[in-house]
């Protein structure tokens, strides 16, 4: 068993700029040693990235609200809502690049 520790900052919403620490516990069946600690930080950070897109899913789209229950229109409905979400993040990030350009343009003239 190991303990992680991490400090999160809320970034929304009316907690915003909220400092708090919270601890997590990773049971593995692997041999934790502390040789491998670089290994088993890959890992759980592999898994919170995945956590990270799924957390996306249910608030944007609202994924886990979804009351299809045909096997077939779940995929489709998937697909199209990780589409979507791509499209949006390019998106912004796109906007975001425009943006610092514009801003840094708008200072020379």
């Amino acid at each position: 068993m190991v303990e992680i520790t991490r400090e999160v900052t809320e970034l929304k919403g009316k907690h915003r700029g909220r400092h708090s620490v919270e601890t997590a516990l990773l049971v593995s069946s692997l041999p934790i040693t502390p040789d491998r600690a670089m290994e088993l930080l890959l890992i759980v950070r592999s898994y919170w990235r995945i956590e990270a897109g799924h957390y996306r899913l249910d608030v944007t789209a609202r994924e886990d609200a979804s009351r299809v229950s045909h096997r077939n229109s779940l995929r489709v409905l998937g697909v199209v809502r990780r589409i979507t979400l791509g499209f949006h993040q390019a998106w912004r990030a796109k906007r975001k690049i425009s943006g610092n350009r514009r801003s840094k343009t708008s200072t020379r003239r």
